[in-house]
């Protein structure tokens, strides 16, 4: 074979990510990280995406994490590349979302004297991950692989970031050299005075509450199943209302940004909260304010740092969020009847909320009539809907029904530009299912020139475009804090239908309400990736009535 393709520590890394069950590596190609990419390009297990840019690797990463498939991966060279990577190793940490971030970094024997794009890898990552590490010596690239992955993924999940020297990807490895085996630990056993603890607890309530985070994973019937024995109410956490189908009489909607009226009111009257794998954010909690100082808390979450951070519980419980609502629900309190009677009142309120979709007339397409469209795609099997993080947001949260769990991604971590990457990544993961992707234009324009990474890498995402020329959250906080001084919120924009045409794409523009639904149809009726560019007026935004969170 020759000396040229001797097995390098490139080889070994590759060998390492493959015994993981890595499917998958996006990433820029870059001088430090050339010799990972030669290794992928000589085998088979694992496929190379190259992206236009280290941001959508990492948020590419990010959806396939999130689709439930496996570990994204993502890949990037050293200084401006890794610099350009870390917007989404930083939203993955706030989401606790699990990601390995490969990072080519300058050998060894240059460190220090600022060499060509050099830049301390761990010092701009730890704080920002679960762990960062550089990888000393090709020996020790199994060992620390191994533990990047499981670190990744176990306990309380999220990024881990591995600096890769050129000098170990080069390396010759070691004959004896090998993958450590795959290897994942149980979660902490579950304390049986904690959970009668608990149910001693919530079988007192009168007006108890469920409230899923974005730590409640596993099957959504179980949590379904505990709040039916509660006869209590059950709501998701800002983003997360995709967790449980919102057909089951228990759910009374998601919290945050948009929320309803009944859904606040629920967790403001809770006498007891039974909080599951739930972080007490900022936008769930209304800046900390929602939750009563009298409301008693059982708080379960696999991070026992987490318990107490906001809140101090009655009763924490530090285990698998699945785990221990399987616990709860094998040590019943009785179905109180005032409760049940008292939930199909709320449920009943919230209903009516959800149907009463406000209109926003006015020129371009209304935001409502985009909506009704994505109510039709939500019923569907195999539709996949991801939400970006523009101010169409809480149109979503307010009236859009999810019947299928599991079926709508939000990312609550505050980047913009995270839909259209993040649904590249689940479509790669879920190859047998339509991914739908909801964005502003602000935020699509940020990552649109990774579309031609859709159409070259055969990608069928449907990229809906919220088209109303503005920075919508920050049009709206200038119009109402600033007494309407706009600055810095308006653009210009391209016919992002011809910008789809010209990459080999299908280009929709809809101009008119009843021709939104028409253009999904056609959309998802064939298999190029699309772009519908949904044309609204320049002041379109938020529902009637809502205003942004004001800075704080």
């Amino acid at each position: 074979m020759g000396s040229r393709m001797a097995r390098t520590g490139a080889d070994l890394v590759v060998e390492c990510l493959a015994a993981e069950g890595t499917e998958l590596v996006a990433g820029v190609p870059g001088t430090t990280v050339m010799d990972l990419i030669d290794a992928l390009a000589r085998q088979d297990a694992i496929r190379f995406v190259s992206t236009r840019h280290e941001q959508v690797a990492g948020f590419l990463a990010d959806g396939h994490s999130r689709s439930g498939a496996g570990l994204g991966v993502c890949m990037a060279s050293r200084g401006p590349g890794a610099a350009n990577l870390a917007i989404a190793v930083q939203n993955a940490y706030d989401e606790s979302v699990p990601m390995l971030a490969l990072i080519g970094q300058v050998p060894a024997d240059v460190v220090e004297r600022r060499a060509f794009e050099e830049m301390d890898v761990l010092a701009a990552f730890r704080p920002m991950t679960k762990w960062a590490v550089e990888v000393p010596s090709v020996a020790r690239v199994p060992e620390l692989l191994q533990r990047a992955v499981r670190t990744a993924v176990s306990g309380r999940p999220g990024p881990v970031v591995v600096s890769l020297p050129l000098n170990v990807l080069k390396a010759p490895a070691p004959p004896d050299a090998t993958p450590v085996p795959r290897r994942r630990p149980h979660p902490p056993a579950l304390a049986p005075a904690a959970i009668e603890e608990a149910w001693l607890l919530l079988a007192s309530a009168e007006r108890p509450a469920i409230l899923l985070g974005g730590g409640a994973g596993g099957d959504p019937g179980v949590y379904l199943r505990l709040a039916e024995t509660m006869a209590a109410p059950l709501l998701t956490t800002w983003l997360r209302q995709g967790l449980v189908p919102h057909g089951h009489p228990a759910y009374l909607g998601a919290l945050g940004y948009g929320a309803h009226a009944v859904s606040e009111q629920v967790i403001a009257e809770a006498d007891v909260l039974l909080a599951i794998g739930c972080r007490f954010s900022e936008f769930t909690t209304n800046r900390w304010t929602l939750i009563s100082p009298d409301t008693r808390l059982v708080h379960v979450d696999i991070d026992p740092d987490e318990l107490g951070r906001i809140y101090v519980p009655d009763v924490g419980i530090v285990a698998d969020a699945h785990l221990a609502a399987q616990a709860l629900l094998a040590a019943p309190a009785g179905r109180s009847p005032s409760r049940a009677a008292r939930l199909a009142k709320l449920r009943s309120a919230f209903e009516q909320a959800v149907r009463d979709l406000a209109e926003d007339p006015g020129p371009g397409v209304a935001s409502s009539a985009v909506i009704r469209a994505l109510r039709d795609l939500a019923e569907r099997d195999g539709i996949l809907l991801v939400q970006d993080a523009p101010s169409f947001g809480p149109w979503s949260a307010r009236h859009l029904p999810l019947p299928r769990p599991n079926s709508f991604f939000g990312s609550a971590g505050g980047a913009m530009a995270w839909g259209m990457p993040a649904g590249m990544g689940i479509a790669l993961a879920r190859p047998g299912e339509r991914v739908v992707t909801v964005s502003g234009d602000g935020s699509f324009w940020m990552v649109a020139q990774d579309f031609e990474t859709c159409v070259r890498e055969r990608i069928p995402l449907v990229n809906v475009v919220m088209n109303n020329f503005s920075y919508g959250n920050t049009r709206d906080r200038q119009r109402i804090a600033h007494e309407g001084r706009y600055l810095g919120v308006f653009y210009g924009n391209p016919d992002f239908a011809a910008f789809a045409r010209s990459l080999g794409g299908l280009g929709l523009r809809v101009e008119r309400d009843q021709d939104v639904l028409p253009a999904l149809e056609e959309a998802l009726a064939q298999d190029l990736p699309a772009i519908i560019d949904i044309v609204q007026d320049r002041m379109a935004g938020l529902p009637p009535g809502l205003a942004p969170p004001a800075a704080r």
